[in-house]
């Protein structure tokens, strides 16, 4: 059994797996390959492998890049790479300074439209983009907010539909180049996840347009997906010639690890082989 999208203590803010735990309670459950997968850092990834090892675990290197695409934000996992590969270290370092930039540019803008800010001088460290828009719609009474949208996700949507450019994550098409360059794969996260203004399902458009680009696959087993979602990414991963990919996104030992069939991947599985061979 396979899960190729856990997230480890690397991952900023927001996951408590601790490698060796991480590995010995995957062991322990039946996996024998895994992903680390962080958002935007391969930090942990010589500590889980070495972990793995010590349980009989392989560990594939990996790393899930914000980005966006086609006016949409999506997550793009860089499968098989060296952890410490300089052209992908610099795009995950990119992808901060980016995020940086653009919340300090828009802190000087948005009081120019009306809307002060407060609050973000008290933070304890750099404000990114989220937190400006967490801010935003907190103090502010924002057009075209849904109802029962959290703080950051009605700010994130107002910034993205009515300040085009306001927030410039590296494009998926920049991702893949970067993979490929470095000798992995780029796959597209949960593809079909719905989750606010951050998680827009991907239509038939923009699978073909990333396969264009040059994607090398999907995940589309992922727990969120339903069984009609699952269908159409395979119809159109076939399609298209991506390869299939899956993982439960786990950040912490109370969420659940996966447990895919090595069948279901086998041919993403292989290409990684390749690449390790």
């Amino acid at each position: 059994m396979i899960d190729l999208h856990i997230h480890t203590t690397a991952t900023p803010h927001h996951s408590s797996w601790v490698p060796e735990d991480l590995a010995a309670t995957a062991a322990s459950r039946g996996l024998t390959v895994i992903a680390a997968a962080d958002h935007n850092t391969t930090a942990s990834v010589r500590a889980l492998q070495a972990a793995g090892a010590r349980h009989g675990l392989r560990v594939i290197s990996g790393v899930e890049i914000d980005s966006g695409y086609g006016g949409k934000l999506w997550h793009t996992l860089v499968y098989g790479a060296d952890p410490q590969a300089k052209e992908l270290m610099a795009l995950c370092d990119a992808v901060f300074s980016r995020n940086a930039e653009d919340a300090r540019q828009l802190m000087a803008d948005l009081p120019q439209r009306g809307f002060g800010l407060s609050g973000l001088d008290t933070l304890g460290r750099t404000p990114n983009v989220a937190d400006v828009a967490t801010a935003l719609a907190s103090q502010h009474d924002l057009p075209g907010r849904v109802l029962g949208e959290g703080d950051e996700e009605a700010g994130m949507r107002y910034l993205l539909t009515e300040l085009p450019g306001a927030y410039s994550p590296p494009g998926v098409d920049e991702v893949i180049a970067v993979a490929h360059r470095v000798g992995a794969l780029a796959v597209l996260a949960h593809p079909g996840r719905r989750k606010g203004i951050y998680a827009v399902p991907a239509d038939a458009g923009d699978i073909a347009s990333l396969a264009a680009a040059g994607l090398d696959g999907i995940e589309v087993y992922y727990p969120s997906h339903s069984a009609e979602t699952r269908a159409f990414l395979l119809d159109h991963a076939q399609l298209h010639g991506l390869l299939v990919s899956g993982g439960n996104d786990s950040h912490h030992p109370h969420q659940a690890l996966a447990a895919i069939s090595p069948d279901l991947v086998r041919d993403l599985l292989a290409r990684l082989d390749m690449i390790a061979g």
